[in-house]
């Protein structure tokens, strides 16, 4: 029996997601792409940008830039890719400050809807629910409960005014009825040791930052916003099982382009991030870091984004939060 037209037809099939896709689209890239990260190197922007740009050079063969361009919250960064060609060269690695700064900043020379074209999410990372040994609280109930019997006696750190761990304690506070005072302080790494210290007892924190903390002992977790536990702190619950599922603070990490960004372009992207997010080693490394893969079409990330802004809208509103402050 001749076997030829069966493997010829096991390639054709093969071939026909690429098939399907417009000429520019399989012809995309025929140059090096530069990511620009809007923030530091070494962040978790940067981190995911060179996790996907490494598989982006592996399946396409051309290099790809990570650049990083920090400032204005991110700003100056996303301003130079709004004005960058819509053809798929020129990309951006971000968080979801990008959705929570235009709440606290309404003169932005960008619009951070009208100027991009969302692609993927790439990851989900929660916040971590922390707080110094020495504060007799070992559960979200029992933080509550405590804090509701000292209004604004008990202060929480934070990495500055507007900053993701001060817009989810805030939300935090306005969901449980309680009362905490806020100590900003100019960078996270700051405020994290005087937690530590217990010169300040509580802090909403990245679990990517917080984590290491907790698994040495010298902070006490007592939830996270992940959908389920985390397998790099698997004894800490998620706040669903602590009895607060409507609490959501997680930072979406995701990849942007210019506005008007073919869609032929944006599938090609978001189908291989998609693929890459599912690698097992990709995964494992996710799972290192405490963050959860997240993949989905560019109309799910949008929506993420868009609801994003209005619940820290909402909350910057409510809070009364201001930069000046």
């Amino acid at each position: 029996m001749d076997v030829k037209p069966f493997a010829s037809l096991a390639t054709l099939a093969a071939l026909l997601p690429l098939a399907a896709l417009p000429a520019a689209a399989q012809q995309f890239p025929a140059k090096p792409i530069r990511i620009i990260v809007p923030f530091g190197a070494g962040g978790s922007a940067d981190t995911m940008a060179r996790l996907v740009g490494q598989r982006f050079t592996e399946s396409w063969g051309q290099s790809v830039l990570v650049e990083n361009r920090t400032g204005a919250a991110g700003m100056i960064g996303a301003e130079a890719v709004a004005r960058a060609q819509p053809d798929g060269y020129t990309l951006m690695v971000t968080s979801g400050a990008f959705s929570s700064t235009p709440a606290l900043n309404t003169k932005l020379s960008i619009d951070v809807f009208k100027d991009f074209t969302p692609v993927v999410n790439i990851s989900n990372t929660a916040t971590i629910i922390n707080v110094h040994p020495s504060l007799p609280v070992k559960s979200i109930k029992e933080l509550v409960a405590f804090a509701k019997k000292r209004p604004d006696q008990i202060s929480y750190a934070t990495a500055g005014i507007g900053s993701t761990g001060h817009l989810a304690t805030e939300l935090f506070l306005a969901m449980t009825g309680t009362k905490m005072v806020h100590v900003p302080y100019k960078a996270n790494p700051i405020a994290v040791i005087d937690v530590i210290s217990g010169n300040v007892p509580v802090m909403f924190d990245l679990v990517l930052t917080g984590a290491p903390h907790v698994r040495s002992g010298k902070l006490r977790a007592l939830a996270v916003t992940a959908a389920q536990r985390l397998p790099l702190l698997p004894d800490v619950p998620t706040v669903t099982e602590a009895g607060l599922p409507t609490f959501d603070a997680n930072v979406w990490l995701g990849m942007m382009g210019p506005a008007n960004l073919p869609r032929d372009i944006v599938t090609r992207l978001n189908t291989e991030v998609n693929r890459i997010v599912k690698l097992p080693e990709i995964v494992k490394r996710f799972n290192e870091l405490g963050v959860e893969p997240a993949g989905g079409t560019p109309e799910a990330f949008a929506t993420l984004h868009r609801n994003d802004f209005l619940k820290w809208q909402k909350v910057v509103k409510d809070a009364k939060i201001t930069l000046e402050q």
